[in-house]
Order: structure tokens, then sequence, then C-alpha cells
């Protein structure tokens, strides 16, 4: 990373019934359409967390190929 990167990086856990309700308010958030320049940032956290979601709701076994979304 160079020294005038203002890029934000965020890594936050919490319980599965937690993140259900943060995607809820991210989509809401986003829907609202009321923060456009959070759009990107939006629709990231969304991708994010379904995947995480996904993964803790649906664990599949070790060596299991993920598709990726990125």
């Amino acid at each position: 990373m160079a020294l005038d990167d203002d890029t934000v990086y965020c890594d936050v856990q919490m319980p599965v019934t937690q993140g259900r309700e943060l995607l809820r308010l991210v989509n809401a958030l986003r829907d609202s359409g009321g923060h456009p320049n959070l759009d990107t940032v939006f629709e990231h956290m969304q991708l994010e967390l379904t995947m995480a979601i996904d993964i803790v709701e649906n664990p599949r076994p070790l060596g299991a190929v993920r598709p990726t979304k990125h």
C-alpha cells in the first residue's frame, strides 16, 4: 500500500444473527438511495455479508470449492 493511499479497510466479526440484521440495515440504506456516494460500499457489504452468512449456515466439507465473486 502506498503512503498516499486513503483506502479504508474494515474487518468486523459478529454472530450470524447480527450479520443478518446488519445485512437488512445495509439493504435498507442502499435501497433508500439516500447515500449515493456509498452505493458501491453498500454493494460490497451486501456481498460479503451474504457470503459470510451462507458459509456459516451451509458449511462445506474441507477442500470443497467455493465460487468467488471478486
